[in-house]
């Protein structure tokens, strides 16, 4: 008996180490050649082994986020004939507070985020100009509780979210359980204020449309 479970727990070792070298061979592919293949096996390996993955390149002093990247990518790729196939006023963006000015006079409302006054002050006025014309709903959340309040009051159809790779990969999830399609654009730098982001990225993520 003892024998056999060792066979086990050898081969579940000899299983695990290789479904983690599997997951790091597609993420290194996927980063070096912009392309993806197989997605959906991708994803599936990448979040049965997200933590060991993230610990593992930690340890090699890589930073972990390439994991939630990778993950977003693959999510972009395979949200994107559901999210295009929607009407524009369907949509919503929803941005994070850290990207506005740190004199932002804008006020927090409790019941849908912060309300951009299109003061000048940052680049957010650009974007609710575009919103507007596109017929879009742009929202400024605080936080990830927050973020869940707003599509529950809006019911989007669709939704482009900016975030760092971990919260946006955590984001995208969350959207598609609630059978919700989106789009991410990650922040080009990171913290918790004047962060910055690609803002025409942004643009073309939200006026991405196929036929029907």
């Amino acid at each position: 008996m003892l024998e056999a479970i060792g066979r086990l727990v050898v081969i579940f070792a000899i299983a695990f180490v290789a479904l983690i070298a599997v997951a790091l061979l597609f993420c290194a592919y996927t980063v070096h050649t912009k392309k993806i293949i197989f997605p959906n096996f991708v994803l599936f390996i990448i979040s049965l082994l997200y933590e060991p993955l993230r610990r593992l390149l930690s340890f090699f002093h890589v930073d972990p986020a390439l994991i939630d990247g990778v993950s977003v990518e693959i999510r972009n790729a395979l949200n994107y004939p559901d999210f295009a196939c929607t009407n524009m006023e369907e949509r919503v963006l929803i941005l994070p507070q850290c990207i506005r000015s740190t004199e932002c006079p804008a006020k927090l409302s409790s019941l849908d985020g912060i309300h951009c006054m299109e003061c000048g002050k940052c680049a957010i006025g650009e974007l609710s100009a575009s919103c507007k014309e596109l017929g879009i709903k742009m929202y400024i959340s605080p936080g990830g509780t927050f973020t869940g309040r707003i599509l529950m009051l809006c019911r989007a159809k669709a939704v482009v979210g900016i975030a760092c790779y971990p919260n946006l990969n955590e984001g995208m999830l969350n959207t598609k359980l609630i059978g919700v399609p989106s789009q991410g654009v990650p922040l080009t730098t990171q913290g918790c204020v004047n962060t910055t982001v690609d803002y025409e990225a942004i643009i073309n993520k939200c006026k991405m449309q196929i036929s029907k």
